[in-house]
């Protein structure tokens, strides 16, 4: 197959554009303004902002992550009713597939949607504690 099928490039787009903006979000949180961090590293210097909705979104990003980074620094292979995400780890010394529905990957877009939608009123509650909306 030469192309991927728009069923999984739109939900691929969505994770990609809002994991981007919730790393984003979460890098304005941090005391010395957004650094351009991701993962682990972003994980770690947010984990020292003491406030529970903050705490909740770096929860729920640090259990996202293993998906994000599967898809976007992966390559696919496709089938009619699947992706498979290939994966080589960081050092090259294990390479892993994940399958993926179309079903499966609507569902994690929606995630990351709504994960930024959390970071974004974290955001706000930690530069305004009397927002609590």
């Amino acid at each position: 197959m030469d192309s991927i099928p728009e069923q999984f490039t739109h939900s691929i787009g969505r994770i990609v554009f809002n994991a981007g903006r919730v790393e984003f979000l979460i890098g304005r949180m941090l005391p010395s303004g957004p650094a351009g961090q991701s993962g682990k590293p972003l994980i770690t210097a947010a984990r020292e902002i003491e406030h529970p909705a903050v705490r909740e979104v770096l929860d729920g990003y640090e259990r996202m992550l293993p998906d994000r980074n599967h898809l976007i620094h992966g390559t696919y292979q496709v089938t009619e009713d699947q992706i498979v995400a290939w994966h080589l780890h960081r050092g090259g010394d294990a390479l892993t597939s994940h399958p993926y529905s179309v079903a499966t990957l609507a569902y994690i877009a929606e995630s990351w949607e709504n994960l930024a939608h959390a970071a974004h009123r974290a955001l706000h509650q930690l530069q305004d504690p009397a927002a609590q909306t």
